[in-house]
């Protein structure tokens, strides 16, 4: 009865271990992915594209997550993507979209070239910047009047895992019966 009670009890043990194994899983994200170096042609102009479309537009969309579940959009004023698409943005480290992006990283920045037309959307992960050698390495001499002294200012990393366009004076209209866009995936 002894070694019946034993079994019971480590596996219920064990049910507990793998329980928490399980949240703790489910806690780590695949935000984590890595730059791809084998883009083909096609891919290699999608970007390129995109890349000016990005810089016509000038201005951005961030979509973050609130903690009911809801998309809140505003427009930003992002610097140019770098070189894995990476993108930075200034912003008031006491704003909603501060406390959202530490609670669910989850985003989209979306870009609209009215005189195109045209659009990017870059689907990933953004993530709140408060050390100071990256705060000066990103500061703009023109957010002064937005943070006086650097006062509140902290940056945004915004870092896609996918890219989708639609760039119709190109020849890049999507698919013609689904309205689907072209898209490229940056990050495996």
């Amino acid at each position: 009865m002894k070694c019946l009670r034993a079994l019971f009890y480590f596996i219920n043990e064990m049910k507990r271990v793998i329980w928490l194994i399980l949240l703790l899983s489910s806690c780590v994200s695949n935000h984590h992915k890595t730059w791809r170096n084998d883009f083909n042609a096609e891919e290699k102009k999608l970007m390129k594209l995109s890349r000016e479309l990005i810089s016509r537009a000038y201005f951005g969309t961030l979509v973050t997550v609130n903690e009911k579940g809801e998309l809140r959009t505003r427009i930003m004023e992002p610097l140019a993507p770098d070189s894995t698409f990476t993108v930075y943005m200034a912003t008031n480290k006491n704003s909603r979209k501060v406390k959202e992006i530490k609670n669910n990283p989850r985003a989209t920045l979306f870009y609209f070239d009215r005189s195109a037309p045209g659009y990017v959307s870059l689907y990933g992960h953004a993530y709140i910047i408060s050390d100071r050698k990256t705060l000066d390495r990103y500061w703009q001499k023109a957010w002064e009047q937005h943070y006086p002294g650097r006062k509140n200012y902290v940056l945004i990393r915004f870092i896609p895992n996918r890219l989708e366009m639609i760039y119709p004076a190109k020849n890049l209209p999507g698919d013609s019966l689904t309205w689907k866009p072209y898209e490229v995936i940056l990050r495996n």
